[in-house]
Parts: structure tokens; sequence; C-alpha cells
């Protein structure tokens, strides 16, 4: 972890994947994160691989450098022990639906009462101001919402899920920017806040940001959609001998590869006169390439041309591959380390390198109610009945 934010506490009641990946960015970044889990824990240490209860690899990628607090938040004892937590943290997350936040007594409003300089962020599927504001919704339904789904179509023109929790990564690196922006605006007005980032809008927001296209426009000059990014053979394209991704994108990266094998004729229709004219004719080039062109020679042959070339071009790796990349091992984004109880683990490291500002050993995963009785110390209260501090 980094010392950017060392002194900053963070409450996370975050569950399976886009609370707990925004508050893992903080405790990489230095903060303290108290992850307060229910008495049976977060849902998500259950899901997937795992060696033993409670500890699935899914689960600890994404609460590394955090300090778990098994709390029933139903009982008298464990919500006296939330709101003392509550009056000395800097920042609160949580991904859970109005309606459950209400319940607990954690609505915004509440919180504010105990602490008005805490800034209070959360992610839920959809925006309060609107009609769908209590539905529930995890990442498969967000895709199909959003546009997601559609702009992912195969060439039969059936839309297809991202086969990653996309809605709920990239929500999550929107609530810790938030989290970020939030902790700038007290420290310089000495307010707190509170800050929404519903998934709905916001994955939306993403997909319009290319394809509003012609829309943008009062009165509209044309339709929705980027073409170049609908077009069917704007895929990996089948070689001699595998596959390989292309990035010829300006027109000079056409003009130089189709001079380069020959194919004057192409050249000669007037389609790559200039990037607007490229951009009229980019599914029939990208169609000719897939279908004519790159099928005639190897994967290996095809990226010896794009280097001389200058046009970037790249395999299609798949998970193995990655892990064996040259590159990836000499930036080693993958590290190991010995985890307490799970023994030697791989983890994916944050993605970033920093020069002058100090590094610490991460913190691993913690198991369900690890630091309850520290945490609890530390406000001067008791474990009531001792629950979650074996971690089982």
């Amino acid at each position: 972890m980094y010392d950017f934010l060392g002194g900053v506490r963070v409450l996370e009641l975050g569950h399976i994947l886009m609370g707990p990946y925004a508050a893992q960015f903080l405790g990489d970044f230095g903060a303290d994160v108290i992850k307060v889990e229910p008495p049976e824990g977060d849902f998500y240490r259950s899901v997937g691989v795992s060696k033993t209860p409670s500890m699935s690899a899914q689960w600890m990628n994404v609460n590394r450098n955090k300090r778990s607090v098994a709390l029933d938040l139903k009982s008298d004892e464990g919500r006296s022990a939330m709101a003392k937590l509550i009056e000395g943290a800097d920042v609160f997350i949580h991904n859970m639906r109005p309606s459950a936040v209400d319940r607990l007594g954690l609505s915004y409003s509440a919180v504010r009462a105990l602490n008005p300089g805490l800034v209070y962020c959360f992610a839920g599927g959809f925006g309060m101001d609107g009609p769908y504001a209590d539905r529930p919704a995890f990442d498969d339904i967000i895709q199909g919402y959003s546009g997601m789904a559609a702009t992912n179509a195969g060439p039969d023109g059936e839309p297809r899920m991202v086969p990653l929790s996309m809605a709920d990564t990239l929500v999550g690196m929107l609530l810790s920017q938030a989290a970020l922006a939030g902790l700038h605006h007290r420290r310089t007005t000495g307010r707190g806040a509170c800050i929404e980032v519903p998934m709905f809008e916001a994955v939306a927001g993403v997909v319009f940001n290319q394809h509003l296209a012609g829309q943008a426009y009062e009165p509209a000059v044309g339709d929705y959609g980027y073409g170049r990014l609908l077009s069917a053979h704007r895929q990996p394209c089948r070689t001699k001998d595998g596959y390989v991704v292309h990035g010829l994108y300006k027109a000079k990266h056409w003009r130089a590869f189709l001079t380069a094998i020959g194919r004057d004729d192409v050249l000669q229709r007037g389609w790559i006169d200039d990037n607007e004219s490229l951009a009229r004719n980019i599914a029939k080039l990208y169609q000719l390439a897939a279908e004519e062109i790159l099928p005639t020679r190897t994967t290996a042959e095809w990226r010896a041309l794009f280097d001389e070339l200058d046009v970037p071009s790249a395999p299609v790796n798949d998970f193995a591959d990655i892990v064996a990349d040259p590159h990836i091992k000499a930036v080693k984004l993958f590290e190991t380390y010995h985890h307490p109880s799970e023994g030697d683990m791989r983890n994916v490291r944050l993605a970033m390198k920093v020069d002058g500002v100090a590094r610490q050993a991460d913190r691993p995963p913690p198991r369900l109610g690890e630091h309850t009785q520290e945490v609890l110390e530390e406000i001067g209260r008791t474990v009531p009945g001792r629950q979650g501090e074996s971690g089982s």
C-alpha cells in the first residue's frame, strides 16, 4: 500500500464486488479501511474457488488492505458500536439498496447527525431521484439496462453479456474517485458531502459517451452509434494459423498497410482519402481485412509487418498466456505473498507505480471478524459475545 491517505479512516459496508472494490483502492492508497460485515460475512466470501470457507479467491482479490469487523447491526450492541465507528470515520462507503440502508438506520441524514464532516459515498443500482430507485440490481441487470449488452452484440446481432463484471468494477472505480474528491472538498472547506454513484446512470453515461453520436446535436444530424466500434468485423481476425488483433485506425495506417501488401486497388476506391472518408467506409475496410486479407498469412507474419509499419497489433491471449507474458512478468503485475490462513497466494497488484511516496507491505485479506476485538477496543467497546473473533 502507498502512504497517500495515512490518517484517513474508511468505513466500508460493501458487499459482493462494487463497494469492496472501491474501498480496496482507498486501502491501497494507505487509508485504514474497516470492513463492517454481518456475522455470517460478505456473501462474496463464498463465491468462486476457495480452500477454506469464507475465503474465496474472488473475495480476496478485492479485500486486501482492510480490517474485518463482524457486527450484528440489527442488535442494540451492534448499532451502538457502529455509531461510535461512524463518529471517528472520514469516509463511509456502501452499495446497499436505499430501503436496506434505512432499515439499518444508516441513511445520510442519520449518519450526518453523528458526524457532519463525513464523506458519505454510496452506489446503488439506480439514482435516488428516479422511479427505479429501490429496484434490486447487479452487474448483469445493469449490462442489460445500460446498452452494454446490446453494443456487445455478435455478428449475428444477438446481444451478449461482457464476460466480466464490467458494471461493478467501473462503478467501483468511480466510487473510489468520488471518495477522494469528497476528502479534498472536506479538507478545503471543512464540510462533509454525500456522493451518489448509481450504476445505471454511470454505465449508460460511458456507453453514450461514444454512442450518442449524431443524436448529440439539436436537431439530430444522424443516428446513435459510433460506426467503427459497432462494426461486426471489429473482432479478432482469423489468420492462416490463429488470430490477430490489428490496430488499423487512422487513414495513414490503412494507406501504409494496403501499399505494403500491394492492394492499390483498394487505395483507388476513395475509401481512405482522409479520416472523414475512412469513417464512412470503416465497416467495409474491416470486412475486407477480416474476410480477404488477414486469412492469407500467419499471425507471426502479420505481426511482423504491423511492427514494421508502426501499426499496433496483438495476439489473442488466453488466461495462461497473460500470466506468462514477458511484459507482465517484467512489471510483476502478479505478486505472491503468504496469507496467514490460506498459505502462499498470488494477487493482482495495484496497476500503478509511484515514486516519492512510501510503500508498505499490503495487509492480507482478513478472515471474517479477524479485527473485531482490535477495532472495538480502539473505540472503547467490548466484543458482543466475542462474535466473529475466531475468524471462522
